[in-house]
């Protein structure tokens, strides 16, 4: 295959020219546990998957979550990408991160379940061309935008955005991926926001099911809510579950789809 550089170690699949092109100090690495890993920007960056249940417990899917360290010192995903910012190379470093979360469930991951990957609020309309070059990245591996849910968190959403916010995730949409709007219920929902975005996936936020193990009248309002998301044609998953009463909650309130530590932690994808 031409325009591309095979990865050291085992590696199956070639990785995107424009990846070396953005990165040509970058250190890539495979290892049978842990996966593939990379080192820039002085920091050792290795992906985990947290799988997504539906309620009879069949895995529907995996969000993939970046993993950081400095030094050998764990830093948080958050941490990474202001370090970036700082090196002015926040889209490229972006770019990278979800290059190697779907090289990584593409190589270690069997059967073809949804992959659930996060957009960082600054990017998603100040990129022009939305998801051109990563769909660079998915044509490597056959794989198709349909299989990709782009997670956004509705709360970091400036109010003078959301007409860009929306005119982004069309063309996201027009090409196949879906979108979820994620952390939803945190701090001040915005109902309007779910209407004018049409999410196909809402994720609410992990603070709603663990109020309502205590709450009987946020109990009974829970499955309100499903109800009223349901009316929007979305898919309902409930994060944060943690313990066995919380996991009853989600179920009985109608959640399609559940997530949580009680369920199954976020892990590399590697067979060591």
């Amino acid at each position: 295959m031409t325009g591309f550089t095979s990865l050291p170690g085992a590696l199956a699949m070639p990785l995107p020219d424009f990846v070396r092109q953005d990165w040509p100090e970058a250190e890539f690495n495979v290892d049978g546990a842990r996966g593939i890993g990379v080192r820039a920007l002085g920091l050792a960056l290795n992906s985990v998957f947290q799988p997504i249940f539906d309620a009879k417990g069949n895995v529907q899917g995996h969000e993939a979550l970046l993993r950081a360290s400095a030094r050998s010192k764990p830093m948080s995903p958050q941490a990474a990408f202001q370090a970036a910012v700082a090196h002015g190379r926040l889209i490229s470093f972006d770019r990278l991160a979800r290059t190697l979360h779907l090289y990584n469930y593409a190589t270690f991951q069997t059967g073809l379940t949804g992959l659930y990957l996060n957009v960082h609020p600054q990017l998603l309309t100040g990129v022009e061309r939305h998801g051109v070059v990563f769909e660079r990245v998915l044509q490597t591996l056959n794989w198709q935008p349909e299989q990709i849910v782009l997670e956004i968190v509705e709360d970091e959403i400036a109010p003078g955005e959301l007409s860009r916010v929306r005119e982004a995730v069309n063309n996201y949409r027009s090409v196949g991926y879906r979108i979820a709007i994620d952390d939803f219920g945190s701090r001040h929902a915005n109902l309007d926001r779910l209407w004018q975005l049409e999410p196909d996936v809402v994720k609410l936020d992990k603070a709603l099911i663990a109020q309502a193990a205590t709450s009987p009248r946020l109990q009974r309002a829970l499955p309100k809510l499903v109800e009223l998301l349901h009316e929007l044609e979305a898919t309902v998953v409930v994060e944060g579950i943690e313990t066995k009463a919380q996991h009853a909650i989600a179920i009985d309130a109608g959640a399609d789809l559940l997530q949580g530590f009680y369920l199954g932690e976020p892990r590399p994808l590697g067979r060591g």
